[in-house]
C-alpha cells in the first residue's frame, strides 16, 4: 500500500517560523520598557527606528521557504524511498550505524563524567541540588571543563535516536529501546542539572516527529496532532519549571517573586525576548559587520576540534566574542546572555548579505522539509533536528553552532554512504530476508 502524504502542518518550515516569529517579535516590541527593568533588570532597545532589523530577517527566511516548497513540487527529490526501503530490506546496514553511534554517544558521556570527577565532582554535590540547597546547582557546573572533540561526542546521540526510532517505528520493533532509555536519561541529568535544556530537546523532538510522520504516511489516525504546538509548549515550560526549581529558584527567586509560576512563565518568555533586544543592543552597539571575517555564522569552523581557541586572533587580531561581551556587560544582563540568532548573522555580514543569509536557511528549511516529506533521505533523516534550529532561531543560531556538528556531519555521510552504496547493500541483509 502507498504511503499517504504528510500533512501535519506545524512541521512546514513557513507555517512553524512564521507563527514562531511571529509570537517572539510582537512580544518583544510590545513589552514596556518598565517591564524590561523590573523583570529583566535591562533597558529595552527594540523600539520603531530598529524594529525592521527584527522583520526582514524574518521576511527573507519565509521567502526563502516558500520558494523552496515551490521548487519542490515542480520536482520531488531524486532517487526517493531509498532510506524507506533500506530501513525494511537492509536491517543490518543501518543497526550497523546505530550501534556505533551509541558506543560513541557512551564515550563522550563517560569522558564528560570522567573530566568532572577530576574536577572535584562528588556525590554529596549531586545530591545537595536534590535536596535544593541555594547555590548547589552552580557548584555542580564549576567543576565541569568540557574538552573540545571529546564531550562532543555526546552529540552523537542526536543521530543515534534519529535512526533507532526511524528503524523501530517503520518496522514495528523495539529492539534499542534499552539504549535510547540510557541515552534520554543521561541527556534528562545535563539538562536539568548542568542547565543543558536545550541537549533533552535535541532528542526529544526529532524522536516525536519521526513517530508522528512515520505513523501518519501509514495511515494510523493522530489525534490532537494539530494542536501539538499548544501541548508541547505547555510541555516545555513545565520541564522548564523544574529545571529552573533547582537552578536558580531555590538559591535566588524565591525571595523576588510572589509565585512560582509567576516567575516561570516570566523568565521562560524572558529568555527569548531578552535574546531579541540583546541582539539589538549589538547592532546598535556595534553596527553591521563589526568583524573583519564571518565567525559566529561558521561557528563550527572556530572551534572545530583541534583548531586552537585563539585561532580566529591570530588570523585577523580581533576576538569577535570579547566585543559582544564587552558590550552585555556595559549595557545589557550576562544573565540573559543569549544573542538572538535571527540577530547575530549582522554582526557577521552587511545588511544586504545577512538577508541573504536568512534566505538561503529558509531555502535549505523548505528544501530539507520536501525531502522529509516525500521520502528523500537527505530531508528524512536531517529535517527532524533542524526543526530545533528553526525553534531556536529568535534565542540562538543553531545552525552555526558546535554542537549541531557532529550530528549533521555524521547525517550528511550516512545518506553519502547510503545513496553510494544503495546497489550494493544487499550484502548487509540477513540471509533470510535476500530477495
Amino acid at each position: 500500500m502507498k504511503a499517504r502524504s504528510l500533512s501535519i502542518w506545524w512541521m512546514n518550515p513557513t507555517y512553524l517560523f512564521l507563527l514562531l516569529i511571529s509570537i517572539v517579535v510582537a512580544g518583544a516590541y510590545l513589552i514596556p520598557g518598565d517591564s524590561y527593568i523590573t523583570f529583566y533588570r535591562v533597558d529595552k532597545y527594540i523600539h520603531d527606528g530598529n524594529l525592521e532589523f527584527l522583520i526582514l530577517p524574518a521576511v527573507c527566511f519565509i521567502a526563502g521557504s516558500v520558494i523552496a516548497s515551490l521548487t519542490a513540487g515542480a520536482r520531488r527529490p531524486a532517487r526517493e524511498q531509498v532510506f524507506s526501503s533500506m530501513l525494511k530490506h537492509q536491517e543490518g546496514y543501518i543497526k550497523a550505524w546505530i550501534k556505533l553511534l551509541f558506543a560513541l554517544t557512551l564515550f563522550g558521556y563517560a569522558a564528560w563524567f570522567l573530566i568532572m570527577l577530576q574536577n572535584g565532582f562528588t556525590l554529596s554535590l549531586f545530591l545537595n541540588v536534590v535536596k535544593g540547597e541555594p547555590g548547589a546547582i552552580y557548584d555542580i557546573t564549576e567543576n565541569f571543563k568540557s574538552i573540545t572533540g571529546v564531550t562532543s561526542f555526546t552529540n552523537f546521540g542526536i543521530p543515534f535516536v534519529i535512526l533507532a526510532v526511524y528503524y523501530q517505528v517503520s518496522n514495528g520493533k523495539r529492539n534499542f529501546n534499552g539504549m535510547l532509555a540510557i541515552v534520554v536519561l543521561l541527556t534528562l541529568v545535563r539538562a536539568i542539572f548542568f542547565s543543558e535544556r536545550l541537549a533533552l530537546m535535541e532528542v526529544l523532538l526529532p524522536a516525536i516527529i519521526i513517530m508522528l510522520a512515520v505513523k501518519q504516511k501509514q495511515g494510523k489516525k493522530l489525534r490532537l496532532v494539530h494542536y501539538y504546538p499548544l501541548i508541547g509548549l505547555a510541555a516545555l515550560i513545565g520541564f522548564f519549571g523544574i529545571s529552573e526549581y533547582f537552578r536558580s529558584w531555590l538559591s535566588f527567586y524565591v525571595n523576588v517573586y510572589p509565585s512560582f509560576w509567576e516567575f516561570i512563565v516570566t523568565r521562560f518568555f524572558g529568555y527569548y525576548v531578552t535574546a531579541l533586544n540583546t541582539g539589538t543592543l549589538y547592532l546598535e552597539q556595534l553596527g553591521f559587520q563589526s568583524v573583519p571575517f564571518p565567525y559566529f555564522t561558521l561557528e563550527w569552523i572556530w572551534k572545530f576540534p583541534g583548531i586552537s581557541g585563539d585561532a580566529y586572533f591570530s588570523a585577523f587580531g580581533i576576538n569577535p566574542e570579547a566585543g559582544i561581551n564587552t558590550t552585555l556587560e556595559s549595557w545589557g544582563n550576562p544573565e540573559f546572555n543569549n544573542p538572538s540568532g535571527l540577530m547575530l548573522p549582522y554582526q557577521d555580514y552587511s545588511l544586504g548579505e545577512a538577508l541573504l543569509f536568512w534566505g538561503l536557511i529558509g531555502y535549505v528549511s523548505g528544501m530539507l522539509y520536501a525531502g522529509f516529506k516525500h521520502g528523500g533521505t537527505l530531508g528524512m533523516v536531517l529535517y527532524p533536528i533542524w526543526m530545533v534550529g528553526i525553534l531556536e532561531i529568535p534565542r540562538y543560531l543553531y545552525f552555526s553552532s558546535g554542537r549541531f556538528f557532529p550530528c549533521w556531519i555524521v547525517l550528511l555521510t550516512f545518506t553519502f554512504m547510503l545513496h553510494y552504496n544503495a546497489k550494493k547493500l544487499v550484502s548487509w541483509q540477513p540471509a533470510g530476508r535476500r530477495a
